[in-house]
């Protein structure tokens, strides 16, 4: 009879949850004694969410344009899987609104493979709320969660951080994490941010991408004085993340920590990390430190900030930063960026560097190709654009920078001559001799300065350097014009020193390659050579060495009546041939991404492949993108698997380059197969993606291997 019992309330349990994925549904006119799984039987309240365990699969959708109260809450019962996430999001018309008060407004302890999509997130205010707004929390040991996804959000009101990921039991941390399109504003003491547990030599979390997203007005908090609040956008403890496209301002006005303070958009204790095309202005510290646009800092290796905009700050536009007790930090490049009226107070400066010399300080830095333009702040202080504020450096360099101060401000200021070299740069006082502070020593102009220090001068003798009006035009790229000192008068940074310059410049301008010698500051063209603009708002567009090809990728902000664009290639520069045709999104005022491969570059009789974007509207009329470069002798020699389209979307069919005659396989994460195809003789085979989730796949051929990603 027990028997009997036992099993006839087994399958009770079993049959009260569907064993494969559903969708859920939450409307303000629902009833929590629904099934929930259609519109007409949707659930009510938050209550009955956090009542119920999900399986990998499940969407749980609020109505668009409804208010629902409380918080979300997630534990380890509720586990999604990169293939099959559990997916929180919004249907219908517009975003649900989670109004959770003083509580969190979506928290997850010890579980991934969760997505939110289109969905607002609103606190009771900064003032009351006493939580963060979007948490995910391990503290398993020795756990690894992988794919996180936040969409389209929109998180405000929290005390806190708008959003916040973090671990802490030694080296556990999530992985596969994209956070795009979203805003992160009116909270308390950061937009977005990211911890791990410290001290730790090395990263918990691997694999983050943050996009199109915006931070701003997030205060600080003048009650909190241990350590710094009011961050837009920073992220600590990642090996391997891209900040792209964001935007930080008004942050920070609050912070009561006096001894550091906050940045727009920063990290620290990460390595790989690439912050790029980027915009943080109009941020500031409640004290006299900080408050500044872009920041690398301590413990951070192998990290890159370019082609960013940093302006009308308090603090530094971009930073170097070692603070006590942090990993080693080094092998770091700042270039290609623009700092405009940065460092507004406390006598900063527009690049700056200090270091407490922690684990070495802070090793081989490159800062090159940026161009600083400044101004006196009306409050009186007096920043510089260079200042080096200590010693705990070594083999800091800048090069091929365009440095230029008005109102008798210095061009550069350094508490510390060790471990720093100046070399190639532009040096400009608009409208008052020259002033450089070299060690507590004044110096009037460059050739006095050159001959007491040994700066502006290459190891064989030779002097660099210009002291010199750069003639750069008014507008936010600070172009050089046509008459313009700088141009072709940069150092060759990969002859000179070994040091890639990079592919392209502020505004997407490709690099001088060796022998040639490209301008100084962070635009590689003048006012004369700009391409004529597209009718869409491209904001980028690059060619990349992929494989034996050339990877090309260009962004839209915004596109009107755009129909197709043709990317087409040369051999001179002159004659382009059409290759392939890529439908446009018609009107938009979102960004749109696309790519396309040109495989095996190595077919064209020339060391150097040209290629350009003929965009063509609706009615048929065109415009001409930009030209950009690519060495054909130098994808040659690259030899790893290409997949195209990648990210790509379910129902694509996605290319493989292999060798002919070999197999191509896909498999999905658990390592099932799940297609396979012939390489043609061409060097092309055609994987399926039909009928497969979103999530992380692995294509295979021969033995080589890497990673697909599958969309929505």
């Amino acid at each position: 009879m027990k028997l009997k019992i036992i099993l006839l309330l087994f399958i009770a349990v079993v049959a009260g949850r569907p064993s494969k994925a559903s969708t859920f549904y939450i409307s303000t006119g629902g009833s929590d004694s629904q099934a929930g799984t259609s519109v007409a039987t949707a659930w009510r309240t938050i209550a009955k969410v956090n009542a119920t365990t999900f399986q990998p699969g499940d969407k749980i959708l609020f109505e668009g344009g409804e208010t629902f109260a409380g918080g979300i809450s997630l534990t380890h019962t509720s586990q999604g899987t990169p293939a099959q996430p559990i997916v929180f999001s919004s249907y219908g018309a517009g975003r649900a609104t989670i109004a959770s008060g003083n509580s969190f407004g979506f928290h997850a302890y010890n579980t991934a493979g969760i997505e939110l999509r289109r969905l607002a997130f609103v606190g009771a205010g900064r003032m009351i709320n006493t939580t963060s707004g979007v948490t995910f929390y391990l503290d398993q040991a020795n756990t690894h969660l992988q794919h996180l996804r936040m969409d389209s959000l929109d998180v405000s009101g929290y005390q806190k951080s708008g959003a916040l990921i973090g671990s802490w039991n030694g080296t556990s941390g999530f992985s596969d994490v994209r956070i795009t399109n979203s805003r992160f504003h009116a909270n308390g003491e950061a937009g977005l941010s990211s911890y791990q547990f410290f001290p730790l030599q090395g990263q918990a979390h691997h694999n983050w991408y943050v996009g199109n997203c915006e931070a701003y007005d997030n205060s600080g908090r003048a009650n909190i004085t241990h350590t710094h609040t009011g961050n837009g956008i920073v992220l600590a403890g990642i090996d391997g993340v891209i900040v792209e496209r964001c935007k930080a301002y008004n942050n920070g006005w609050l912070n009561g920590n006096t001894a550091g303070g906050p940045v727009g958009i920063w990290g620290w204790a990460c390595n790989n990390l690439v912050i790029q095309l980027c915009e943080s202005h109009h941020n500031q510290s409640g004290t006299g430190i900080d408050g500044g646009g872009f920041d690398l800092d301590g413990g951070c290796t192998n990290s890159v900030m370019q082609y960013n905009y940093s302006h009308d700050n308090q603090g530094a536009g971009y930073l170097l930063a070692q603070f006590p007790d942090a990993a080693p930090m080094h092998d770091l490049i700042v270039r290609y960026n623009i700092s405009e009226n940065d460092a507004r107070g406390h006598n900063q400066g527009a690049l700056a560097v200090w270091s407490s010399g922690a684990n070495g300080g802070i090793a081989r830095a490159s800062f090159h190709n940026n161009t600083v333009l400044m101004s006196p702040p009306a409050n009186g202080t007096r920043p510089r654009a260079v200042y080096i504020m200590s010693g705990g450096i070594s083999d800091i360099t800048l090069r091929n920078n365009v440095l230029q101060t008005s109102g008798g401000l210095p061009v550069l200021t350094t508490l510390s001559a060790a471990g720093l070299r100046l070399e190639g740069n532009c040096y400009w006082s608009a409208d008052a001799p020259l002033t450089v502070e070299w060690g507590g020593t004044a110096f009037p102009d460059l050739q006095t300065w050159r001959a007491a220090t040994g700066q502006e001068q290459l190891a064989n003798g030779n002097a660099t350097g210009l002291n010199a009006d750069p003639l750069l035009a008014r507008s936010a790229t600070a172009a050089p014009l046509a008459t313009s000192p700088v141009k072709a008068a940069g150092l060759n940074l990969q002859a000179e020193f070994s040091i890639s310059p990079g592919p392209r410049d502020f505004i997407g301008n490709p690099t001088v390659q060796a022998p040639a010698r490209g301008n100084i500051g962070a635009f590689e063209g003048n006012l004369t050579s700009v391409a004529a603009p597209l009718p869409v708002e491209l904001t980028a567009f690059t060619a990349e060495q992929d494989g034996n090809g050339a990877m090309l990728r260009w962004t839209t902000a915004t596109e009107k009546d755009n129909a197709y664009f043709v990317v087409e290639s040369s051999t001179n520069g002159q004659t382009f041939t059409a290759l392939h045709q890529v439908h446009g999104q018609g009107n938009s005022s979102r960004a749109q991404h696309y790519q396309y491969a040109d495989q095996n570059v190595t077919r064209y009789a020339a060391n150097t492949v040209y290629y350009r974007l003929r965009q063509v509207d609706t009615d048929g009329k065109s415009t001409y993108s930009p030209v950009r470069t690519l060495s054909a002798r130098l994808a040659a020699r690259e030899t790893r698997l290409h997949v195209w389209p990648n990210p790509a979307q379910p129902g694509n069919v996605v290319r493989v380059q292999g060798e002919p005659a070999t197999q191509a396989h896909l498999f999905d994460a658990q390592g099932r197969l799940l297609a396979s195809a012939l390489v043609a003789a061409d060097g092309i085979a055609g994987l399926p993606a039909d009928g497969l989730a979103p999530g992380v796949y692995v294509v295979r051929c021969g033995l080589k291997s890497t990673r697909l990603t599958l969309t929505n």
